[in-house]
């Protein structure tokens, strides 16, 4: 009864993170906008009611591999931009395909190891960077045109707190390394490229991949570093608010690098 009850709290307190973070940004222009879109949201809320509900330590062990299956959902930006010429739900339904066929794979190995993992991270992140810069020649498109209803908000925040009640209760039942897995599902990409496309068109939610990819899949996986570390030697309150911290200044910065390609 507990659990089921610390459940609850963690859906209603992770839609209502996504949600305020969403409207921030749409209320406040590009720079908030670009700057809250480089902040963790789903792995924040993921990571810290692992804690909370089992331990520290529980969660900092999920993040084992976290960047690996990150740098996945990097490439299922890459799959979506190089097919969504043949529709958004056939570019979706692949890239996800791709995304649970690669994870799959990850979850059956189980990586223990933390430093391949990073590895792996960086290597996947380079090939679906260079895919969507070189191959498929994505140009950036700035987020901040994308208007969004509150109620359709609303929806996207409530998609992400579906999927950060269902890390946890994963965390419980599969272990925490399953729920760091699952923390890493694409669940915003894939809200904000639906209401892109529904908006603009494929050629803008094409467009939005790039930066998606380059402020999504970078602060995130620092994140996920700093609380591995900082959970088991600060808590997990201190270690939270100081990685919030640490991910915050690399994501002023990347989304200072972002401008300049957006422009």
């Amino acid at each position: 009864m507990l659990f089921a009850l610390q459940l609850l709290f963690t859906f209603l307190v992770g839609s209502a993170w996504i949600y305020l973070t969403l409207r921030a940004g749409q209320r406040y222009g590009s720079k908030v906008s670009g700057f809250i879109g480089g902040l963790p949201s789903t792995a924040l809320i993921s990571f810290f009611f692992i804690g909370l509900t089992q331990s520290p330590q529980a969660a900092s062990e999920a993040t084992t591999a976290f960047p690996l299956v990150y740098g996945i959902t990097g490439f299922f930006l890459a799959v979506y931009a190089w097919l969504i010429k043949r529709g958004f739900v056939f570019a979706l339904g692949a890239g996800l395909l791709a995304w649970f066929f690669l994870a799959a794979i990850v979850a059956s190995l189980i990586p223990r190891n933390f430093v391949l993992s990073l590895v792996a991270y960086v290597l996947i992140w380079m090939v679906s960077y260079s895919l969507l810069e070189f191959k498929i020649g994505v140009r950036s498109a700035d987020r901040s045109k994308i208007i969004s209803s509150p109620a359709l908000t609303a929806i996207r925040s409530i998609f992400g707190g579906l999927i950060i009640l269902l890390a946890v209760l994963i965390a419980k039942i599969g272990g925490p390394v399953w729920g760091g897995i699952f923390a890493a599902f694409p669940a915003l990409f894939i809200s904000t490229l639906g209401l892109a496309y529904k908006a603009y068109g494929a050629d803008f939610s094409k467009a939005m991949t790039k930066s998606l990819f380059l402020s999504g899949t970078v602060t995130v996986v620092i994140y996920a570093i700093a609380i591995r570390y900082l959970y088991l030697s600060t808590g997990l309150y201190l270690g939270t608010l100081l990685s919030l911290l640490i991910t915050a200044i690399c994501a002023f910065w990347t989304y200072r690098f972002i401008q300049g390609k957006v422009r």
